[in-house]
């Protein structure tokens, strides 16, 4: 892609010719999208070929005949993000068959169950929200990050994790409901610093996209099997904390900052935690 901004017909977000894995492209069962699924179907939108990896292979094939229904190119990939082999699998696949890689988002969250009463939790249920939201994230960037350095140019690849400021607002103390989510978010943070670091030489670049409110399948239903809201309850609990006229996040507006960062345009910004929060972390 050409990095001359100022040309007048430039194309705004292109990314033709971009190979980009959404892991977390599928999204589990339930009204609306999720992250995952909306990011992927708007990098096809602007050009990509997507992988969409996900532990649920339906799910991801069901991206994947959305994104083919409109004209896009993509492929479906299953892999569990919970053990380091599941990661490399990923992009093991991408590389067999598209034989390179330009952007990768990690998008993938899990709230493990516990009991809210005894405010308890297995510990085979606490290190698997620690697996998935940290340790996948640290595969996934480096296996990702491997691949990029193959690529030729001044701007080699992008890489885009999702957090959410649960990693740095605490307002449920110790909660051990959310604490393998919101420690593996902090982490998943640091490790996007790390990743810029190491891999800015070969051009590849690293950003955190931290999310607020987000009206989101997972969310909702997290929502609700967590902490035991109603569906009206759950928008009426984010409005408390997002002053904004027009209410809570949409899926749409995720995809759409995670493709500024995998595009050209962002080609300046790494190593930086973004945050699309609607101002919630400004309320202390």
């Amino acid at each position: 892609m050409s990095t001359d901004f100022g040309m007048k017909d430039r194309k705004a977000l292109d990314l033709s010719g971009k190979v980009v894995v959404i892991v977390g492209g599928g999204q589990m069962p339930g009204p609306g999208l999720g992250n995952g699924r909306a990011t992927a179907i708007l990098a096809a939108r602007h050009g990509a070929e997507v992988v969409a990896a996900d532990r649920n292979l339906a799910a991801a094939q069901e991206t994947v005949d959305v994104i083919t229904a409109e004209g896009g190119k993509g492929y479906a990939v299953a892999a569990d993000v919970s053990d380091k082999e599941g990661c490399q699998k990923i992009f093991d696949a991408t590389m067999s068959r598209s034989g390179r890689l330009d952007g990768m988002v990690y998008s993938v969250a899990v709230n493990p169950p516990f009991d809210p009463v005894a405010n308890s939790m297995t510990t085979e249920d606490f290190n698997y929200g620690i697996d998935v939201n940290m340790l996948g994230c640290y595969y996934c960037n480096l296996f990702a990050a491997q691949c990029m350095e193959k690529n030729e140019g001044d701007t080699t690849g992008s890489i885009v994790n999702i957090s959410s400021i649960a990693s740095i607002k605490n307002e449920l103390g110790l909660n051990i409901g959310i604490l393998p989510y919101a420690l593996g978010k902090a982490g998943l943070n640091y490790i996007t610093e790390l990743t810029a670091a190491e891999f800015a030489a070969a051009g590849i670049r690293a950003n955190t996209l931290m999310l607020g409110p987000i009206n989101s399948v997972l969310g909702n239903h997290d929502s609700q099997t967590l902490f035991g809201l109603a569906p009206d309850e759950v928008e009426e609990t984010y409005l408390e904390v997002v002053k904004l006229k027009m209410g809570r996040g949409t899926v749409w507006e995720t995809a759409y900052a995670a493709v500024y960062l995998l595009a050209d345009e962002s080609r300046f910004m790494t190593g930086q935690q973004i945050r699309l929060d609607g101002g919630a972390t400004l309320i202390r």
